[in-house]
């Protein structure tokens, strides 16, 4: 028992070294992060840390302009619960920070911040097919983001971000790592008062991209899971996270 246990501290400290390593590089480079999250069996519960979200210059438009940019910073806490053995519900809960990037005077550039504020999101993944000989799997996704920054009462601005993403991948595993690459469809409202009562609303400009990624699996159970993914849709996203299966 104490073996075993020795065995669980040692791989979950080389798992947080390893989550530290890749989180100073994604936010270094600005891009990578970002996993859908694995399948579980029906029954089964996993939670993860999902610490290095970065979306990079997403282009908006308002009032039919299209000279505005979105960067944003977040990290939740994720649960997932296996529904059936081919379908996984997830819900999320953290806090995010970003800014808008007002381009429409020429050579000039007004950055205003959305300020702090809370993360919630839901996603339903389920599996197309499968190809159990040759390690692949076909999914599909449809997931729910909602970001807010409030201050009432502070005069400060405040913001609502929506964002409905439809998603589908195909993955291969190769030993103890899961590669992936797929496409998605994602659709972005973001409401902003900037605290004198004058609200502005944005919508995405382009919401189709591509999106690569991996799961490496540790652990003598393949319980541990770091999950690393880049989405390139215009501006770029980056997301890097730990999980843990039980």
């Amino acid at each position: 028992m104490r073996s075993l246990l020795r065995k669980r501290l040692s791989t979950f400290r080389l798992l947080l070294s390893t989550f530290y390593l890749f989180f100073n590089i994604s936010l270094a480079q600005a891009a990578p992060v970002g996993s859908p999250a694995s399948l579980l069996k029906k029954g089964q519960w996993d939670f993860a840390v999902e610490g290095g979200g970065y979306l990079s210059a997403r282009p908006m438009e308002s009032s039919g302009s299209p000279d505005y940019e979105v960067s944003l910073w977040y990290g939740y806490h994720s649960r997932s619960y296996g529904l059936t053995d081919r379908l996984t519900i997830t819900g999320k809960v953290g806090g995010s920070y970003g800014y808008i990037y007002d381009e429409t005077t020429p050579g000039a550039q007004i950055k205003t911040s959305l300020s702090g504020g809370l993360v919630l999101g839901a996603q339903l993944k389920g599996t197309i097919l499968e190809n159990k000989a040759l390690g692949l799997e076909w999914d599909g996704s449809g997931q729910f983001l909602y970001m807010q920054s409030h201050h009432k009462r502070s005069g400060k601005a405040n913001s609502d971000w929506y964002e409905w993403q439809v998603s589908t991948c195909v993955a291969k595993e190769i030993g103890r790592f899961k590669p992936y690459a797929g496409v998605k469809f994602s659709t972005v409202t973001l409401d902003h008062d900037d605290g004198k009562g004058n609200t502005t609303s944005y919508e995405e400009d382009g919401a189709f991209g591509a999106f690569v990624g991996t799961d490496i699996y540790l652990g003598q159970d393949r319980d541990i899971i770091i999950m690393l993914e880049g989405g390139f849709l215009p501006g770029i996203e980056g997301y890097t996270g730990i999980k843990y299966k039980f």
